[in-house]
């Protein structure tokens, strides 16, 4: 029998999840060889130095230059803050200034400080930049929300304020 979940004859139920054992060869003798060929190529790279292709392309105070010049750029003012509504809901707003009208500002979440940000929406800015979009919190413990604009139009990547998000 071959395909999904197919069992060679002869051996016993295997749970969901779990490999059985491979075999190795015998004296593993292929990764020393593996690892002496990974070797001498390294080697070589360094002897060689780069292609040619690559040393004439940019130097690497070019490469400095143009990175240094991308954290240069002017940013975006996000004007944000974060209220409670006559409903008692979490509103999130802002205002984009210069230059982001009916464009979308990405509204990121982390659950908690060591954690990874997370795109959780784009929300839409009207004719003036402005935007504003609804935000939670969690039965416990705190999330952390903030609102970001892309680099574009001779701005830098802008960033709003970070807000942390709790039931009292």
């Amino acid at each position: 029998m071959t395909g999904f979940g197919a069992r060679v004859a002869g051996e016993g139920p295997q749970r969901a999840g779990i490999r059985p054992p491979v075999s190795e060869p015998a004296g593993g003798t292929v990764q020393l060889q593996g690892m002496a060929t990974v070797f001498a190529v390294c080697a070589l790279l360094l002897i060689a130095g780069p292609a040619p292709s690559q040393a004439s392309a940019t130097s690497s105070s070019d490469a400095l230059v143009s990175a240094a010049g991308s954290r240069d750029l002017p940013r975006r003012t996000m004007n944000d803050k974060v209220f409670r509504n006559d409903k008692g809901w979490l509103i999130f707003k802002g205002n984009v200034d210069p230059g982001w009208n009916n464009r979308n500002v990405q509204i990121y979440k982390r659950l908690c400080k060591g954690c990874e940000w997370t795109l959780v929406k784009k929300t839409p800015t009207d004719g003036s930049g402005r935007w504003r979009t609804r935000i939670y919190a969690p039965p416990t413990g705190y999330w952390f929300w903030k609102g970001l604009v892309p680099k574009a139009g001779g701005y830098g990547k802008s960033v709003t304020r970070t807000y942390r998000t709790y039931v009292v």
